[in-house]
């Protein structure tokens, strides 16, 4: 997909939130009581752990396999919250389909790559957010079944009563995937999408999954908690430049990543 094609997606997303309710009102909707999954059947074992183990710092996302090779999560999951710096690549993990002390594959980072203009912050605001996605390019493909992105043939089937599942795996529950099973779009602000799904530290880079006629697909990233009820999601059409060639050899590293090896709500 060409960016001039952006602005084409965003009037047709636009449907979704024509009559929805002010953003600034808590409560506006009154979104599903949070589900603990406890599942090996599809989609779960594709979504998971983004770990990052190093010798001094731990740290904890959540990721989604939307390609055999590739990992879609926040990329500010990517960086040491407290001195922005990013983490090495070595130390940098998917641990798919994390299920109490089980999990369905452990798979290593070979490089990744962060949306145009992102840029770490201490203090992020809600027209950072727009920018907040990542993706990890494999060593090896994964066997697991990938959850596609949201296309723009699919997208055009999305209105105001279109009902999302948010899924991560969160800080108060680390071994099994949770998810808000029916949260909805409150409105859009700065390019990103306010919804009723509730998140918490953990949840962050977690797929926000709509049903399609071809199965579920992955419509937008957790990024941030706004509130006990409310979220900041990074919608689609956000990252589509992003997925165009996602390839180590053409990836522009982040600043201080080595090149030799092929208040947000998570980490």
């Amino acid at each position: 997909m060409k960016p001039a094609r952006q602005p084409i997606l965003r009037r047709r997303a636009a449907t979704l939130l024509a009559a929805c309710l002010s953003i600034l009102m808590p409560g506006a909707a009154d979104a599903a009581k949070l589900q603990v999954i406890d599942s090996t059947e599809a989609p779960w074992p594709s979504i998971g752990r983004v770990n990052v183990a190093g010798y001094r710092t731990t740290s904890m996302c959540t990721g989604t396999l939307i390609a055999p090779d590739i990992v879609l999560t926040a990329a500010h999951c990517f960086y040491n919250k407290q001195t922005l710096k990013p983490f090495p690549v070595d130390d940098l993990l998917f641990i798919a389909g994390v299920r109490r002390g089980e999990y369905a594959a452990r798979l290593e980072a070979a490089c990744f790559r962060t949306a145009e203009g992102f840029v770490p912050s201490k203090d992020v605001k809600l027209a950072d957010i727009r920018n907040d996605v990542g993706i990890i390019i494999l060593k090896e493909a994964s066997s697991l079944a990938p959850i596609p992105p949201l296309l723009p043939r699919q997208a055009a089937r999305l209105t105001k009563d279109t009902r999302f599942r948010s899924v991560g795996y969160r800080k108060s529950r680390r071994y099994l995937p949770t998810v808000v099973p029916a949260c909805r779009v409150l409105g859009e602000a700065e390019e990103s999408w306010v919804t009723d799904c509730s998140a918490e530290s953990g949840a962050s880079g977690g797929p926000l999954l709509v049903e399609t006629p071809e199965g579920p697909r992955v419509a937008g990233v957790m990024s941030a908690r706004i509130d006990d009820d409310r979220s900041a999601i990074v919608p689609f059409f956000n990252w589509q430049t992003l997925l165009e060639s996602p390839s180590c050899d053409q990836t522009r590293l982040p600043p201080g990543t080595a090149p030799t090896r092929p208040s947000a709500a998570g980490n």
